[in-house]
């Protein structure tokens, strides 16, 4: 009875206490004496009509006083907020099997449950509020949109994926009230990407009950057979000669704790195998280990499983089939940018190279210091070690072959060794140590004394520009403006370097060291220096040097062995010319970063872009510095998935450009076939190209199993915008391309057939949930609709309620009462004559 309890609320002034109540009723007293002094008295007035006028007015006066005391019931309810009951189906292939009451499928017995259920549905509506959310559920892809359940829903997915279901289902309605959450199924998951009991376990800890009704019987099925699921390899992209990870899921049906061999093939060449048990009937991850191959490129990557019977590799006795005993994916092996090791003393030319490629993000730069003969760190030692390291570009500064053979005494025979066989770029820079007793083999060049003039104090005296010929301008020395620079700064590349070689206003160098040439024009020379006129300046002391033509000094001018001296010079060598090597005689090329400061950055861009440049051309990427690019989501993906390939087009700096036009086809591979046709790809459509957070990128579903072949392309344009054109007039393109995977959607449903009530439980019981049977569900949603639902605070209801705004009818009524009595009153007096 504490939930019930009498209210009033009087009006004023009878609310106030202690006399308003009492007062009230002396007034009610007497004004029914003085209604009945009234009409006693009348002339008119018969005994029976004075009881019904004092009946009728002692009814309206009691009417007035209940207005004005207000009483009411009050009764202590908890409020019914609408909330929500989600149900969720499995509707797996698994559940057609018959194994329920009288031979029916365990997907019948599921449609009569919930057909006996329906009733309940609109009772808990109608009583508590509730409103029943029916969803399936299969495969991983579940969402609210296709997943409504209704009863002629087909029971075939591939996969009864519940952590799924939960996951999505959870971020869907997270932020809503929900009475309860109930999973129907035969509890055989078979789902990859989300774990069911933690994502169970996140319903339980907001304080929704999940509750499980279990179908079909818990019975051992005899297949047996292990199934590569996938693969993936990680990293993914990899770095030539990096390590790499490919990692296969096996699932061991009727296999658990067997010995099984696991064999990694590259591009169908076998690569690495290893021995593992297989210690679990699904998930188990098999890792095998092994580096990258030399040279970029897309490449197929293939996991085999089975036991060794010679040189392969067979199915497991008594196993199902051996053809889902592999599958495979592609991987991407890239530069991992260009690896630079620098090995100098610690001074300003070394600093400044250092930072001009470390700004870049394609160059990853090492240094090792070697100011002494001081004991090589493990560290220094590990960075040395060429064949490890797998680096694009060595530059030796200023040390001679004595420090680098003191410091690794197999430095030099590598550094020859890799030069000519694998195409490492090597550059030799000047100084007081440069090119002492570098091997021929490595420096093809001989590099001379520094030529340089002080004075008695050590400061420089001659000034040398470094002038880049044809052969300069076309690699080394080529500048071009940052992108979005307006047109009236732009400065051509050779009107740069003519800024940069001016003796009166540019930044030369203070010296350089003398390099000579191989007879019979085996060098390439990219710039050359003044000649110093030893006896001119002995003579006069003049701080200018001049070549014997001032007129020759313009950039772009060839090489005159007569009267320049050569600066830059190398050449190609090696297997197929894959070689490249530099010996540049400056060593002091920061001072050209002081050009137009402070006012302009003219020369800080050229100085890093000069050695970004010599860099690329030692690593033969000279030509690629835009580059098309297509990076798929999935190497191998199922084939009803949904395929996201990124795509874009790399600037010089290694930044994307968010507005290169991009054209993306997606072609399905003939087998054995590398490349789509050019014809095909021609006439294939291109992709919509969206556009997020992340950049750009193309959707793609596969029609069918197989492989797939992206290309991206981005027409090649000038500095002014322009489309450059091929010599049979098309338009030069960018192109960048990938590979990827499409396999089948194989069930292992059928497999694996026996329900799994233990599964179910764990789900449920430790979330306040129930485990139940499926025929047990009508009577659950029973109990659920005559429960008291949460306590939510309980609220007082009044009856009746005299609040205006809850009313719900009764004042408006209440006025209806007051008025009739009192109109029917003074209708009797006027009628009685008694008014």
């Amino acid at each position: 009875m504490g939930d019930y309890f009498f209210s009033s609320r009087p009006a004023y002034p009878w609310s106030t206490y202690p006399l308003g109540l009492p007062a009230l009723a002396a007034v009610a007293v007497l004004l029914v004496v003085f209604t009945v002094w009234t009409y006693l008295g009348h002339p008119r007035a018969s005994r029976r009509r004075v009881f019904l006028i004092l009946v009728l007015r002692v009814l309206v006066l009691l009417v007035a006083l209940v207005t004005a005391v207000r009483p009411s019931v009050g009764v202590n309810e908890n409020p019914k907020q609408p909330s929500t009951l989600i149900l969720g189906i499995d509707v797996s292939e698994s559940l057609t099997v018959k194994d329920e009451l009288g031979g029916q499928s365990r997907a019948d017995a599921v449609r009569k449950a919930l057909e006996k259920c329906q009733p309940l549905f609109d009772e808990l509506l109608a009583e508590q509020g509730i409103s029943v959310a029916l969803y399936k559920f299969g495969a991983a892809d579940f969402n609210e949109a296709t997943g409504r359940y209704d009863p002629a829903t087909a029971f075939d997915a591939k996969r009864s994926d519940y952590g799924a279901f939960l996951n999505r289902t959870y971020d869907r309605w997270q932020a809503e009230r929900v009475r309860g959450l109930v999973v129907v199924g035969d509890g055989a998951n078979n789902g990859e990407a989300y774990a069911p009991d933690a994502e169970a376990g996140r319903w339980g800890r907001r304080g929704v009950p999940v509750h499980t009704a279990v179908v079909g019987k818990d019975t051992s099925s005899d297949a047996k057979d292990v199934a590569v699921t996938g693969v993936e390899c990680n990293p993914s992209p990899a770095f030539i000669k990096a390590e790499f990870t490919a990692t296969a899921k096996v699932n061991a049906y009727n296999f658990v704790g067997s010995r099984v061999t696991a064999r990694l093939f590259i591009n169908d060449r076998p690569v690495e195998s290893k021995e593992f048990t297989l210690d679990r009937e699904k998930g188990n991850e098999l890792k095998l280990t092994t580096k990258a191959p030399e040279t970029k490129g897309e490449y197929k990557i293939k996991v085999e499983v089975g036991t060794p019977r010679g040189d392969k590799l067979e199915a497991l006795p008594g196993e199902l089939s051996a053809l889902n005993n592999h599958s495979e994916t592609y991987l991407t092996v890239q530069k991992e940018g260009v690896r630079v090791l620098i090995v100098d003393q610690l001074r300003w030319e070394e600093t400044f190279i250092r930072d001009a490629l470390r700004n870049e993000k394609r160059f990853d730069v090492y240094e090792v210091i070697r100011q002494t003969d001081a004991t090589v760190t493990d560290g220094e030692r590990k960075l040395l070690s060429l064949d490890a390291q797998a680096y694009d570009v060595v530059i030796i500064g200023n040390v001679n072959a004595g420090h680098l053979r003191r410091a690794a005494p197999n430095f030099l025979d590598e550094l020859t060794r890799l030069s000519a066989t694998k195409g490492l770029g090597v550059m030799f820079l000047g100084g007081e140590y440069a090119f002492d007793g570098i091997p021929t083999d490595l420096l093809p060049a001989t590099g001379g004394r520094v030529v340089d003039a002080l004075s008695p104090t050590g400061d420089p005296l001659v000034s040398f520009p470094a002038v880049p010929n044809p052969n300069g301008l076309s690699k080394m020395f080529k500048f071009a403006p940052a992108p979005g620079t307006p047109a009236p700064k732009v400065v051509p590349a050779k009107d740069a370097w003519n800024r940069m070689n001016n003796f009166r206003t540019g930044e030369l160098l203070n010296g350089h060291n003398r390099i000579t040439l191989r007879p019979g024009g085996l060098d390439t020379v990219f710039a050359w220096t003044a000649r110093l006129d030893k006896e001119a300046f002995d003579r006069d002391r003049r701080i200018l040097i001049t070549p014997n033509d001032p007129n020759a000094l313009g950039a772009g001018t060839e090489f005159d062995p007569a009267v320049h001296e050569p600066l830059l010079v190398g050449s190609q060598r090696g297997d197929a010319s894959k070689g490249r090597w530099l010996a540049f005689g400056a060593f002091d090329t920061y001072l050209w970063r002081g050009l137009g400061l402070p006012k302009e950055r003219l020369g800080i861009e050229l100085h890093e872009r000069f050695w970004r440049q010599c860099v690329l051309w030692l690593a033969h990427q000279d030509e690629e510095e835009s580059q098309a690019y297509a990076r798929p989501q999935f190497r191998q993906m199922k084939v009803t998935g949904e395929q996201t390939v990124r795509v874009g087009l790399k600037k010089s700096d290694g930044t994307d450009d968010p507005n290169a036009p991009l054209a993306v086809r997606v072609l399905p591979l003939a087998p054995g076939q590398l490349e789509p046709k050019p014809e095909d790809e021609k006439r294939a459509a291109p992709l919509t190209v969206l556009a997020d957070r992340d950049g750009r990128k193309v959707l793609f579903r596969p029609p069918v199993p197989g492989e797939y072949f992206v290309s991206v392309t981005s027409p090649v344009t000038t500095p002014d915008g322009k489309i450059e054109k091929n010599p049979d007039g098309t338009d030069k393109l960018h192109r960048g391309t990938a590979k990827f995977i499409a396999v089948p959607d194989v069930s292992d449903e059928m497999l694996r057939v026996s329900a799994d009530p233990e599964f179910m439980r764990r789900l449920a019981e430790p979330n306040g949930g129930r485990a139940l049977r499926v025929e047990e569900l009508p009577g659950f949603l029973k109990e659920l609709k005559v429960e008291a639902p949460p306590d939510l605070g309980k609220k007082p209801r009044y009856y009746p309620d005299w609040n205006r705004n809850r009313s719900r009818g009764f004042l408006p009524f209440w006025l209806v009462v007051f008025v009739t009595l009192l109109g029917a009153e003074w209708g009797l007096r006027r009628l009685w004559g008694m008014v």
